[in-house]
């Protein structure tokens, strides 16, 4: 009888008896039920204020608005739909308007409609701030202790912010424009935010798999859009289009290969393979005919960065994996050089490799036009070390071509603020030390992706920070171009993939003592693993 007794009092690893533990979750489940009851009550109050709105107005804006207020008690109560929610708008929605509508291009997610322009925030960072809001109050309700974590990238995140504070209060009181100044900082509070809020959202393993379903799904879906574009508006002209979605969704195309190679070498989840291989045809017809440049050599790049990592991890794996991949590299050079100058479909991306390094036509004229942007922002650093500050045009000793006339507080892209390669565009903004903070922030992340990948032993997290680790690379390289850390889409998925690099370790570990031990202190059986166990 006393063993019996002594058991259930046995203390649990975190320090705690099982009472206690179950007499907190029973505390923490009563709050966030007190929380739904009051988000829910106030939901009542709201329609009929909502009735009269549709009455007045227009019954499209209140079907809006019942839409909003189900989607903040949706996150109120279980707060990882947040989390999903704006993964899924990076993936889908565009930031700007295209030239061919498609209805995710409209949508107030990144601007706000005529009527409500002018805020002080976006609805994407009202929406992030409300999910922040969610977590520290229910943290608070429930005595939890810190209401948000940082992470092991907390230093190098301030750093880097602490400098972009300084480049805000250079700009302010330098001249800068107040306008330009919130364009510009903006993509760093966002990479902030959603950087805070995977680290604090994620603690279980099927919710990064649900993130990796999330960005196949989406990514299919605006690869329909673009075959839409092709074949319905443009019927299959695409002479005159220079691209046919927003330049940041080839980006997530290309993330989705890396994600299916990154099966064959490590890891099969059967069922996200063969839904790849689904979409596959749509995906690489999108692709090829949104025509950015950069991301095929970022493919290439983070293919590279998983192969070598899988070798890394595999040593009796390791001769196999060299010669595939010096086949593989011989292969794909002479492919570039057969196809370089043929037309068709199949020889898009050799094209489009080897117009990055030797230009013709178009492309020329888009390589020397980022020639001289390259120019005038190193000229602007030389004679500004501690940098410009933001919200001014940058130095043109060479004059720029003329893009656009558009005013670059209407939301458009201001090309005289914010040049293409957005790595010399923070180092202009921003002098030596902030370049600097921002090697030193991409350094510490790669550095300790890398090790966590070196540590983890379950197949799957192990191939999703490969996957993350070659994605932070592939981040890296199109910034030097294609406005990567500028456009909103990117920054935010880059921040989400921080966050849930860092947090890898923490989910092994957990899933490991889930499977241990049950509150009881009894053998649990393992878990049926997420798809095969085959590389």
């Amino acid at each position: 009888m006393d063993i019996r007794l002594k058991s259930k009092s046995t203390v649990t690893s975190g320090g705690l008896g099982v009472e206690t533990v179950a007499s907190s979750q029973q505390e923490r489940a009563q709050s966030e039920r007190r929380l739904f009851i009051r988000v829910s009550i106030g939901v009542l109050i709201l329609a009929p204020v909502l009735i009269l709105i549709g009455v007045l107005s227009s019954f499209s804006l209140m079907l809006g608005l019942m839409l909003v207020i189900g989607v903040l008690v949706a996150v109120a109560r279980r707060p990882i739909l947040g989390f999903y929610m704006v993964a899924c708008c990076a993936v889908v929605f565009e930031q700007f308007s295209l030239s061919t509508p498609i209805l995710t291009d409209s949508l107030p997610i990144y601007a706000w409609p005529p009527a409500l322009a002018g805020l002080i925030e976006r609805p994407i960072g009202f929406f992030m701030l409300y999910i922040l809001a969610v977590i520290v109050i229910k943290r608070w309700l429930t005595r939890q202790q810190p209401l948000l974590r940082g992470g092991a990238m907390k230093g190098p995140l301030a750093f880097f912010l602490l400098c972009v504070g300084w480049a805000l209060v250079h700009g302010l009181t330098s001249g800068g424009i107040i306008k330009i100044i919130v364009i510009e900082i903006r993509p760093f509070w966002y990479l902030f935010m959603c950087y805070v809020l995977a680290y604090n959202l994620l603690t279980e393993k099927r919710q990064i798999r649900n993130f990796l379903w999330f960005l196949i799904l989406c990514s299919a879906l605006k690869s329909l859009q673009g075959v839409y574009v092709v074949l319905g508006p443009l019927h299959g002209d695409m002479k005159a289009q220079h691209d046919i979605l927003g330049h940041e969704v080839s980006f997530f195309f290309v993330m989705v290969l890396l994600v299916l190679i990154a099966f064959f070498l490590q890891y099969r989840d059967k069922a996200q393979m063969w839904v790849i291989f689904l979409t596959l045809p749509t995906l690489l017809y999108s692709l090829e005919a949104n025509q950015r440049r950069t991301d095929y050599v970022a493919l290439i790049i983070g293919v590279g960065i998983v192969w070598v990592l899988t070798m890394v991890m595999n040593p009796q794996r390791r001769k196999r994996l060299l010669i595939i991949l010096c086949t593989c590299g011989v292969l794909g050079v002479g492919y570039v050089f057969g196809f370089a100058h043929s037309g068709g479909v199949i020889g898009e991306p050799a094209r489009a490799i080897y117009s990055v390094f030797h230009p013709e036509g178009a492309d020329a004229s888009s390589n020397a036009y980022r020639d001289v942007e390259d120019f005038d922002l190193l000229y602007t650093v030389k004679e500004n070390p501690l940098g410009m500050g933001f919200g001014k045009k940058f130095l043109q000793p060479l004059p720029l071509a003329q893009l656009a006339t558009d005013d670059p507080t209407a939301g458009g892209n201001p090309y005289e603020y914010i040049p293409h390669n957005t790595i010399y565009w923070i180092w202009m903004r921003m002098g030596y030390i902030g370049y600097f903070a921002l090697w030193f922030l991409f350094g510490s992340l790669i550095i300790r992706g890398c090790i966590i990948v070196k540590q983890l032993k379950d197949r799957y997290l192990q191939m999703i920070g490969m996957i993350l680790v070659g994605a932070i690379f592939m981040e890296v390289a199109v910034a030097f171009s294609d406005y990567q850390l500028y456009f909103f889409r990117n920054v935010i998925f880059l921040g989400l993939m921080m966050g849930m690099l860092l947090k890898l370790p923490e989910i092994e570990a957990k899933e490991e003592q889930e499977k241990r031990e049950d509150p009881d202190h009894k053998l649990v059986p393992a878990r049926t693993p997420v798809g095969s166990q085959r590389a």
